[in-house]
């Protein structure tokens, strides 16, 4: 693999964990900043799934890139071949 190949490898993964420090931020930023008095107890209920969604998402967005980027990076490091080596 050339140097520059391992540098993109990298990079790409220095602005995953960026964007999703970023992301995390902005996130609870934006939950932090909802003030919640006053609510009925059916609003906080409502708004407590709300956020529970909002999370389960943005790990959903974290975790599918890393997978992808761990099967490429698995990918060229093993030689691209992806259907073994031996068959019965």
């Amino acid at each position: 693999m050339s140097a520059r190949g391992v540098g993109g490898i990298a990079g790409a993964f220095v602005g995953i964990a960026v964007a999703m420090l970023i992301g995390i931020i902005v996130i609870q930023g934006i939950i932090g900043g909802v003030k919640q008095t006053g609510w009925s107890a059916q609003a906080n209920s409502t708004w407590s799934a709300v956020v529970s969604n909002i999370w389960v998402a943005f790990g959903l967005l974290v975790i599918i890139p890393l997978v992808v980027g761990a099967v490429i990076i698995l990918q060229i490091i093993g030689g691209g071949g992806g259907g073994g080596k031996g068959g019965m």
